[in-house]
């Protein structure tokens, strides 16, 4: 089964119509790398699955589990939504993290705010916050980033900074992670480090979806890689297919532009 399925998305702000009927699916395990021009829809894609945008119509369906539908959105309540947001960990092209708490605050933060909805928290709450920080540290140190979690963001670089950010949404424990063009504020030292961390997780198996513009790292980390132009999906396959044998035109002239 699908850990993912995207049915028919569409999205429109006043008369621009910004995605014209998305429709793909992932497994649980794969890589997806959306690649395409500025302004092709990629960013409005990964927003509406994460209901940080709300699509107009279509499905979205995440582990078997139908989170959006377009025909009947009196479901779509704040705690709904919440909810379902719980399901994806996104990490922003700009880091936004919170300037005025440390790193490890930055990490647990939205963690022990949650446990404390669990129904045992006041009677286990030493045990559950001690867990929390305990996989927070653990991830940092998995990142390369031990001994930085009294750090502010401010003390940082941006390739830690965006790190950081990934450890953040991976300590929600999400069935999916989301990356909106993670390296496009960073220098290219700095985006190898990140590249690594990523790289890390597609190696661990992790399901992710990655809206980038670095094209040898989608061709040699993606299980599959979509191309998205105008709002629609002109192709999609294995990196080889979408790489080596583009089948269209369009797709061509966007990896000329590129300089694979």
């Amino acid at each position: 089964m699908a850990i993912l399925e995207i049915q028919g998305l569409k999205k429109s702000f006043g008369k621009t119509e910004v995605l014209k009927g998305i429709d793909f699916s992932m497994n649980e395990g794969e890589v997806v790398s959306i690649i395409g021009s500025s302004g092709s829809g990629k960013t409005t894609l990964l927003r509406c699955i994460d209901f940080l945008g709300i699509a107009d119509q279509g499905k979205i369906i995440c582990d078997g589990e139908v989170v959006f539908d377009g025909n009947d959105k009196s479901k779509l309540t704040p705690d709904a939504i919440r909810k379902n947001q719980l399901k994806f960990g996104f990490v922003f092209q700009a880091f936004n993290l919170f300037p005025q708490y440390n790193v490890i605050e930055n990490i647990t933060l939205a963690p022990k705010l949650l446990a404390k909805k669990r129904p045992d928290y006041k009677q286990n709450k030493s045990q559950i916050i001690s867990e929390i920080e305990e996989n927070a540290m653990a991830l940092l140190k998995s990142s390369g980033l031990e001994g930085k979690e009294m750090s502010y963001p401010c003390e940082l670089s941006g390739g830690q900074q965006q790190r950081v950010a990934i450890v953040r949404a991976l300590a929600l424990k999400p069935k999916i992670m989301l990356f909106d063009e993670p390296t496009s504020a960073l220098d290219p030292e700095l985006t190898n480090e990140v590249l690594k961390i990523i790289k890390s997780l597609a190696d661990q198996k992790t399901t992710m979806i990655i809206v980038t513009h670095e094209m040898a790292f989608a061709k040699n980390v993606s299980d599959k890689v979509v191309f998205l132009h105008q709002g629609a999906i002109v192709e999609e396959g294995t990196p080889e297919e979408i790489f080596t044998n583009p089948k269209t035109n369009r797709l061509k002239q966007f990896l000329s532009s590129t300089n694979l």
